[in-house]
């Protein structure tokens, strides 16, 4: 065999040794880079499992806190229920303690009673009894509207009946049906009231 020819495959050969060493080489860069994955894909769920137990952690903290504060509200509801009704109940027993004595008065009048007796001294003994109510009513807040020769509001009156009357204004009132009160300036009842045109 001539030496060009065996140089030339020497030649190959040498080429083919390289290429072999390359891809061992290659491979082993391969297999270290699956295998530094595999540690990354190892450590990845570990990383996200203690994630989701914080999270989880978090979330029966939060539904804890959730679940308390609403029992609180209502407690509070049936505290603020309860005072009001104390309230209210209170506030009824305070008027008719106060009522008593008109009520002591009326048994007075009717033990004392007599058939002779003159209209007058039973009209002064009803005026007594009824001006005793009328100020603990106004003790209380109550007050009356005022309506004769005032302008009709409707926030204050309700009209019955318009009239021709030459003396009064137009929308104005001439008289009143049935009285009005207020109780600490809320009307309660309107006027029941005639209105000139």
């Amino acid at each position: 065999m001539p030496a060009k020819i065996k140089k030339e495959k020497q030649d190959k050969d040498s080429v083919i040794e390289q290429d072999l060493k390359t891809e061992e080489i290659n491979s082993e860069e391969t297999k270290e880079d699956t295998s530094q994955e595999t540690d990354k894909t190892v450590e990845e769920p570990v990383f996200e499992e203690s994630i989701a137990s914080k999270l989880e952690t978090e979330v029966f903290e939060y539904r804890d806190k959730l679940v308390r504060k609403a029992a609180e509200f209502e407690n509070y509801k049936k505290r603020t229920s309860e005072e009001f009704l104390r309230l209210i109940e209170t506030a009824t027993e305070n008027l008719i303690i106060k009522l008593l004595p008109i009520i002591d008065d009326m048994h007075r009048f009717q033990d004392n009673y007599k058939s002779e007796m003159k209209s007058e001294d039973l009209k002064k003994g009803i005026d007594l009894i009824f001006g005793k109510y009328m100020d603990i009513l106004k003790n209380s807040g109550l007050e009356e509207i005022e309506v004769i020769g005032k302008e009709f509001n409707p926030e204050l009156h309700e009209a019955l009946l318009q009239v021709e009357n030459p003396d009064v204004k137009s929308d104005h009132i001439v008289d009143q049906h049935e009285k009005g009160y207020t109780l600490r300036n809320k009307v309660i009842r309107h006027s029941k009231v005639i209105v000139a045109k």
